[in-house]
This record gives structure tokens, C-alpha cells and sequence, in this order.
């Protein structure tokens, strides 16, 4: 792992990020031109061909605010200065109903304006507030984040944990269009008051006064920046002394771990929980390198997933109970296999492989037993014309492509989302929150992975990573609680992963356990309803733990 003020991100990391979720990757993650992978073996095993399209995809994606792409620099002074965008905040008065309880909430929706040190607004960010009635400045505040990096946080806003969530069906896929609301059964209202923050150049916010986007697009200057958020928020609140919780997702699990950090050692807060769901922690076991096999070990595991489900396994116990051979067989014979070669250990793993994954041996042989992510997506389901999703292995939709040897064309998870989730947001913050803003929202901004800072140089390369962040935070406070979420069928961000890296923590004496919870689902496993509840449960019983409260 690399030392947080030591991070650095070699370029085939900044393709993952554009791949990712919630991501703010562009709607195409199945990739125009993967089928270049086509032509040799290593392009295949590289697990890059659909990240590198998704990446030059994005560069015509659309941006938020005032920020007007590459040329921006061109088109304004360096003196410039941006006027404030958005409309005073609003607050109104809601009763959410659920589990034949009322609970009655005040919403803001609104901005905090970080400043420089003469005084001037440096940005605008959006968010939306949820505090029960009578308002408790002892109860748990939470600070919620979605990933990318370029993603506003509506997903998990309208997906899990709001008031009111976007309706779906059994199986986890979207209503609509238009997308509907319905009460959340499962909002975390009722044990925590909540925040979901917009990062500049995503929703609503934007930059402000002489700054621009890019300032603001790395992984430093958005912990720094967020951190102000925070920091501001509590002190105009008046809620210092509450209990504050991190939640995130996808990069927003990144994101959670690198703030908690930044939080304490500015001195503005400790942190009492984290909540990381589906995140990518280090991304050098996402995408490693080409001769490291730990990567295609660590992916098994939600192949076999795919195929349980599409067999009718389709419980979070059932697949707990199914998938424990196939974990162990990942990280001891299949791996051992991997590592003795590629011929040698194609010839032992191939049919192994083929029968965890439902793919054909004749695939799985030609490329060695190390399938590729875009391999499997294309072919698990290609006798019925269909392909799957990388958010979600067990959504597929029809293939626009059947000819082409790799996937392109929509995701069936994330380009049938985007709108969805846009035209949702807005309309509920204008007749629900009386939030009405010419500004455009934008839930994906699809330049911020292109652009965003890992640190990297012509001299310096490496892999993100963030858990030497949460090995600090957890060393500074012992009390801090740390919640890890997975999909069995997250492709992106695999289950293994987290319980992988977890293992590799050396014990701190007297800290708390971190806590692995996986989920029948995708990246999105909140979008089934079952694992909304029991990720709300989970997290439930983790506040109070914190908090010291009984029961739960």
C-alpha cells in the first residue's frame, strides 16, 4: 500500500476510474473500439479493453456549471471572476412514514460556499439535508457521497438511503421512463440525521470567484475541499458536537477513507463511523499488472456469482452458502495455477474455470483460464443475444453488436440510469424540496475522470490506494467503525477484493474490527429492495455500536 502523502496512479488506473461507478463513467462502458483487444492474447488478459474507449469516450461528455472544457482557459482571464449561480436555500417540512411510524424531518437544499482567505466564495456545493424534528444536536449526522470520481450523489440519495427512493422492480431493474418515487421503507432516517453532498462540477455545484473545476479534481484537493464542507457545515448547524458518519460509494468509498484521514489531522473532526459501499479501495487489485495474478483470482468469485444467479441462486444466504468453495478455490488451486504460467496453468484451470463461469471451455482455454471482464460480459449470455452488465453480472440487456467479438454499445445498468436518475432528482428538488434553479444538473460529469489528479508524473507512477487512510484513521481513533459493503455481482469492484485487503492489515491492538457485509446485487446492490434493508440493518446495528447505544 502507498502512503497517502506518497499516492500516485498509473495511466491504466485513470481508465478503471472512468469505468467506474457511480462512477462517473461515461455510458459506454461497453467500448467502442475494445475490439482492438481482439488482435493479441495480452490485450485481452490486460482486463483494459473496455476501460480505454470509456476514457476517450468521455472527452466529448458534457460538463457542469460554468466549466466549458478544454477551453476554458482559453475563454477566460485568469482574473476572471465566476458570480454565484445558485438560489438562496430552501427549507420546507415532511413526515416520512415507515414501519407504521411518522417521523417528521425539515429538508434543506442548499449550498455551503467554501472561501479563500480574503473572504471570497472559491465554490458552490450543492446539498441536501435531511434532520428530524425536534432537531438533536446529539444524535449521529451522516455526510454522503457518491464516486466516479464525477458523480453527484443522487444514487445513493434516491437508491438507498433518503426518504424517498426511485421505484424498481423484484430483481433490482429501474421503472420507467419517467422514473417513480416512492416511500423508502428502508430510509436510515430514523437513526441518523443526513447529508448528500454534491462535489464541485457534479449536480449542482460548481466552482465560484477566480477557482476553476480543475482546482478542485484530484484527490487531494477534493478531500480538502470537502473537508471544508464539513467543517462548515457543522459549525453553522450548530452540530460539532454530534456524531458524524462518512458514507460513500464506488470512488465515494475511496473518498470516505482519504476524509475521515483528512478530517483528523486538520483537527475538525474524528470520524465515529464509515460506511463504504462497493468501493475501490486499491486499484492495484482492480487492475493489476500484466504479469501480477492475484487480479484474476480476485474476480472468480463474481463470475460464479453470475452464473449461481442465472441458475436461480439468488439469495443473499444462498449465495453466501454457494460461493464459499469457489472463494477458496480462487485464492488456493486457481491461483497456484496462475502463477505457474500461463500455458500450464490454462491447462489446469481451463475447465474449472468453465465451470464456475458457464462459459464455454473453448473461450475459456483461449484465453489461458484468465478471462477478461469484457469477455465475460459479452459471451456468458451470447447465444441468447444478450449482454451483460458490468455494474450488475445478473442484468443483461439485447446486444446491439452480436457480430463484434467484445462488448459495445449501452450498459444495461448505467445508460438505462443516467437519465433516470437526472430527470428524478430535478423534478422531486423542485416539487418536493421547492428547489427550482435554471442550472443544469448533472449526475455524471464525464470529464472529471479524464481530468482528475492521482498524482501521477513522468517519473512517479503507481496505484491509488486507499487503506493506509483507513489503517491511520482507525490507529488515531480505536472507537472508529468501519462498514464495508459488496454485490456478489459488482464486476467492477469486486466482492473479494475488500476481504482480501482487510486480511492484510496488520491487528491494531484495540481498534475496532472492520466489518464485511456482501449483498445479493450489483454496484448498486441497494436497487434490489431486500439488500436495501438488510444494508440499512447492517448499518443500524454499526451506529449504534459507535454511538454506545443498546439493541439494534
Amino acid at each position: 500500500m502507498i502512503p497517502f502523502h506518497q499516492r500516485r496512479t498509473a495511466s491504466t488506473v485513470l481508465s478503471l476510474l472512468a469505468a467506474l461507478l457511480i462512477i462517473a463513467a461515461s455510458g459506454t462502458a461497453h467500448a467502442d473500439t475494445a475490439h482492438d483487444a481482439e488482435k493479441t492474447f495480452h490485450d485481452g488478459v490486460k482486463l483494459a479493453s473496455a476501460d480505454e474507449t470509456t476514457e476517450a469516450s468521455e472527452t466529448a461528455g458534457s460538463e457542469n456549471g460554468s466549466e466549458n472544457g478544454s477551453d476554458e482557459d482559453t475563454k477566460e482571464s485568469k482574473s476572471a471572476e465566476k458570480p454565484l449561480r445558485l438560489p438562496a436555500d430552501v427549507t420546507t417540512q415532511h413526515v416520512l412514514k415507515q414501519n407504521g411510524k411518522e417521523i417528521p424531518y425539515t429538508a434543506v437544499a442548499g449550498t455551503i460556499k467554501p472561501h479563500d482567505g480574503s473572504g471570497k466564495p472559491e465554490a458552490e456545493i450543492f446539498y441536501t439535508a435531511y434532520t428530524t424534528n425536534p432537531a438533536d444536536t446529539d444524535r449521529p449526522i451522516t455526510f454522503v457521497f457518491n464516486g466516479g470520481p464525477g458523480a453527484a450523489s443522487t444514487y445513493l440519495h434516491l437508491g438507498a438511503m433518503g426518504p424517498k427512493v426511485v421505484a424498481t422492480t423484484e430483481d433490482g431493474a429501474l421503472t420507467g421512463p419517467p422514473a417513480k418515487l416512492i416511500p423508502n421503507e428502508a430510509s436510515w432516517l430514523d437513526f441518523t440525521d443526513l447529508v448528500f453532498v454534491d462535489p464541485v462540477g457534479t449536480g449542482f455545484s460548481g466552482p465560484a470567484g477566480s477557482k476553476k473545476g480543475k482546482d478542485f479534481w484530484g484527490v487531494d484537493q477534493d478531500a480538502e475541499s470537502l473537508a471544508d464542507f464539513i467543517r462548515l457545515y457543522l459549525t453553522e448547524t450548530g452540530r460539532m458536537g454530534s456524531p458524524v458518519f462518512l458514507a460513500g460509494e464506488s470512488y465515494g468509498g475511496f473518498r470516505v477513507a482519504v476524509l475521515a484521514r483528512k478530517l483528523q489531522e486538520k483537527g475538525s473532526v474524528s470520524p465515529s463511523g464509515l460506511v463504504l459501499i462497493s468501493p475501490a479501495l486499491e486499484f492495484s487489485m482492480l487492475r493489476g499488472e500484466d504479469f501480477d495474478p492475484l487480479p484474476w483470482a480476485l474476480q472468480l468469485p463474481s463470475f460464479a456469482a453470475v452464473k449461481l444467479e442465472s441458475d436461480g441462486t439468488t439469495s443473499r444466504e444462498g449465495l453466501a452458502a454457494a460461493l464459499k468453495d469457489v472463494e477458496r478455490y480462487a485464492l488456493t488451486d486457481y491461483l497456484v495455477a496462475l502463477a505457474s504460467g500461463v500455458q500450464q496453468g490454462g491447462e489446469a484451470a481451463s475447465a474449472k474455470v468453465a465451470e464456475l463461469t458457464g462459459l464455454p471451455l473453448e473461450k475459456v482455454e483461449r484465453y489461458f483460464a484468465r478471462i477478461p471482464q469484457a469477455v465475460f460480459v459479452k459471451e456468458f449470455d451470447r447465444d441468447d443475444g444478450q449482454v451483460l452488465s458490468m455494474y450488475d453480472g445478473s442484468v443483461g440487456g439485447p446486444d446491439p453488436h452480436p457480430s463484434s467479438a467484445w462488448p459495445r454499445g449501452p450498459d444495461p445498468v448505467l445508460d438505462a440510469t443516467v437519465p433516470l436518475w437526472s430527470s428524478a432528482f430535478v423534478r422531486y428538488a423542485a416539487e418536493d424540496l421547492g428547489y427550482k434553479t435554471d442550472e443544469e444538473f448533472t449526475l455524471l460529469n464525464r470529464k472529471i475522470s479524464n481530468r482528475w489528479d492521482y498524482g501521477t508524473s513522468p517519473t512517479k507512477q503507481g496505484y491509488a490506494g486507499a487503506m493506509d487512510d483507513i489503517q491511520d484513521a482507525r490507529a488515531a481513533n480505536r472507537n472508529l467503525e468501519v462498514l464495508i459493503a459488496s454485490g456478489y455481482t459488482d464486476l467492477i469492484t469486486p466482492y473479494s477484493v475488500p476481504a482480501y485487503l482487510v486480511g492484510q492489515l496488520p491487528p491494531l491492538k484495540g481498534a475496532k474490527p472492520i466489518e464485511l457485509k456482501n449483498y445479493a446485487g450489483g454496484h448498486m446492490l441497494y436497487l434490489r429492495a431486500p439488500s436495501r434493508l438488510h444494508l440499512k440493518q447492517d448499518a443500524q446495528a454499526m451506529y449504534a455500536r459507535a454511538t454506545g447505544e443498546k439493541g439494534s
